[in-house]
């Protein structure tokens, strides 16, 4: 009987550790300091997204500016091109111009010789969380591939740590919440072209977001504030496993003091 009361955990131990060893590897290999100081739990409400849209192209605009804000990639000389004129370009290198930065200075613009371009399904602008979720991804594919750094895992992990990378630059809400659609009854309202692709399952997206945020010290009601009524006693869950856990958090939190 005393079973039923037993803690059962989120995700299995070997899907916490990958996700716990690829947080490790984002701040060894990218910006903790960026993560720490300057990263912010996105939310999809219009304080992070504001702005008047008159046109599918416009509104898609509107995402993708703000998104590429919020990943700290403004810098980076990306380029939104429209879905008929936007030509798929093998990955190309760009020079990366190290400069000082604090929470106000602009960034300055990196070396290249073409833009990294990217588009967009027309259908996604529909649900503008799952298209927010799809340009931060690629972002943080980009940000992958320029760094030479596999994640955990290796060359088999390239999207799903793409998708741990996204998370920790602060979409997690966003991701959780585009990670799987429910068709409904009948399925007149299901659009599969407006749905993300998902790597990563709904769980282990949660189990990320609950990491970010026990990290950034952000309160749980924060964080709940716009995940899927049915997520958060998931995240709560996820909450729990962490806190049973708390040496992974220690050894994470030592990256704090670099900053």
């Amino acid at each position: 009987m005393l079973s039923i009361f037993k803690f059962r955990p989120l995700i299995d131990l070997s899907s916490a550790d990958w996700i716990c060893d690829t947080f490790e590897w984002a701040m060894q290999n990218f910006d903790n300091e960026e993560f720490f100081k300057r990263s912010r739990l996105v939310l999809p409400t219009n304080e992070f997204f504001p702005g008047n849209v008159d046109s599918v192209h416009t509104k898609a605009e509107n995402i993708f500016k703000h998104t590429l804000m919020y990943t700290g990639l403004a810098h980076w000389p990306f380029q939104l091109q429209l879905p008929e004129l936007f030509e798929s370009l093998p990955a190309h290198q760009i020079e990366l111009v190290r400069v000082e930065r604090n929470s106000t200075v602009s960034m300055l613009p990196v070396t290249y010789q073409r833009p990294l371009t990217l588009s967009y399904n027309p259908q996604q602008t529909l649900k503008p969380e799952d298209l927010s979720s799809s340009f931060a991804h690629v972002m943080a594919q980009h940000m992958l591939l320029q760094s030479h750094q596999l994640p955990p895992g290796g060359e088999d992990y390239l999207s799903e740590g793409s998708e741990i990378l996204a998370v920790f630059m602060g979409f997690g809400v966003m991701f959780a919440n585009s990670a799987y659609t429910f068709r409904g009854g009948c399925g007149s309202c299901y659009n599969a072209q407006a749905n993300r692709t998902a790597s990563l399952s709904e769980n282990e997206i949660i189990f990320a977001l609950a990491l970010y945020c026990r990290l950034k010290g952000i309160e749980d009601s924060h964080a709940f504030s716009c995940l899927k009524k049915h997520l958060k006693s998931n995240y709560k869950q996820a909450c729990k496993q962490l806190d049973k856990r708390p040496d992974r958090l220690v050894r994470l939190m030592e990256y704090k003091r670099e900053v």
